[in-house]
Formats: structure tokens, sequence, C-alpha cells
């Protein structure tokens, strides 16, 4: 008698983490959620701060279902990060699973990856439930990756979603500037817009590899620039709370 193999189709997920914490910058700061942390990206920052999520081969193999089981049902609220979490097969199930539950999902990007075609077709099938917004990266210079920019990308972007800026020296604000000024000219939809600094330890980042920017220098930056009025200053605040190289927090 032939034995039969059941075949799933269910996805499979590399996984570095899934934590329940605080949110530590953004427009969701302090408030509670879920994070999931996918495996691999396609950039190498100097000052990456998850530098154990950048290989694709990193993490565990978790199906949709495992994944979704430890989602917490009374925070209702997803942070989808990485690594780059848009590169991951299957994500868009994922995240049409999240919020078909009436999870609001922040996806945390780094700007190289088609947001608008990634919104419509999850988009498309969602009856009802959460709510769906990304926080994109700009990476400016001083990151080593600002060629790899989809410069279209922040220009379809909505109100609800957040860009973010991460200055790590002073060559990085005429691009930022130029960018927040291309985007206010073309009427476009502006997003909410976070503008925090390289973080420092003992004058150098934890990886040592990038000096980092100074608060008062970026405050400085923000108060002077017309452009950049209705930005926001942010703080990595839980690495204030538990430390720079802490992880699952």
């Amino acid at each position: 008698m032939n034995k039969t193999t059941h075949l799933t189709t269910e996805p499979l997920f590399r996984v570095v983490e899934i934590f329940d914490s605080l949110e530590g910058e953004g427009k969701r700061a302090g408030a509670t959620a879920t994070f999931i942390r996918m495996a691999g990206c396609n950039m190498r920052c100097v000052y990456c701060d998850t530098a154990q999520a950048l290989e694709f081969s990193a993490g565990v193999e978790m199906t949709l279902g495992e994944i979704l089981a430890q989602v917490h049902p009374l925070y209702k609220r997803v942070t989808l990060t990485g690594g780059e979490p848009l590169l991951a097969q299957g994500v868009d199930e994922l995240v049409q699973q999240l919020l078909a539950r009436g999870v609001e999902v922040n996806i945390e990007t780094n700007g190289s990856i088609d947001v608008a075609f990634f919104r419509a077709r999850v988009m498309e099938s969602v009856v009802s439930g959460g709510r769906l917004f990304f926080t994109i990266d700009y990476k400016l210079p001083s990151s080593g990756e600002n060629e790899q920019m989809l410069d279209e990308n922040y220009f379809a972007l909505y109100g609800d979603d957040v860009l973010k800026f991460v200055v790590g020296s002073a060559d990085d604000v005429p691009a930022m500037v130029r960018l927040v000024a291309q985007m206010q000219n073309s009427g476009c939809v502006m997003p909410q817009i976070y503008i925090g600094a390289v973080a420092t330890v003992g004058g150098a980042t934890a990886r040592g590899l990038h000096a980092g920017f100074s608060l008062d220098a970026l405050a400085a930056v923000i108060l002077r620039e017309p452009t950049l009025r209705d930005a926001r200053m942010q703080l990595q605040f839980h690495k204030i709370i538990w430390g720079a190289d802490a992880t699952g927090v």
C-alpha cells in the first residue's frame, strides 16, 4: 500500500525574533506592539544596528500559522521589520492575514522596494480589519547605500506613512532637505517625517564604523531649515531604556 505524502502550501518564513515591546521610535513611539523581525537584507548600512538579521539564512523557519500564534491578542499592533521584510517570500499573505484580524501593521522598509506596488497587491484582497502603513527610510549618503533608493517611493506615500531619515554627518543634511523640498513642490501627499541621528556610544557607533551625529546638532538643523518645519526629531528610546546592544526589546 502506497503512503500518501501530504504537502502544505503554507509559506515558510525565516524569522530572527518575535517579541512584544514598546515602539521605540516613529509615530507609535511608546505604544505596545508585537515585533516580527524577518531575516535578510539587500543593504549593508555602515551604522546598521541589526546585524543579526542581515543574512537570509539567519533565524529559524516558521509557518504563517506559527507566526500568527505569537501576535499579542490585545495589542493589535504589529511592526514588521528586518532585515528588509518586503523581501521575504510570502510576506504579502502574512500582512493580509494580520489585517484581516484587525491588526494595525507597520512595515519598516529600507526604501529600495516598491511600496506602492506592494500596498496595492496586499489591499486588493483584504476584506476588513486593520490598517497598513509604512515607515520608510531614505538612506542618506553616510549610510553608504544612498544609490539604492527608489525615488518614486517617496512621491507615492500616504498621509499615514512615515518617512524616516537617519543623519550621520553634516553632509547628509543637503540630501535630506533636497528630497523633502522636491516632495513639497511636487504637490504629492506628504507623509509624516521623523528625523533621528546615528546613535553614538562613547563618540562612535556601537559597530565603530561611523562617528555619528550629535542630538544638539540635529535639533539645530531642524530648527534652521524651513523645509523641515513639519518634521519631528526622534530618539530611539528603547536604546535609552534597555541599552544599545539589547535584542528582543
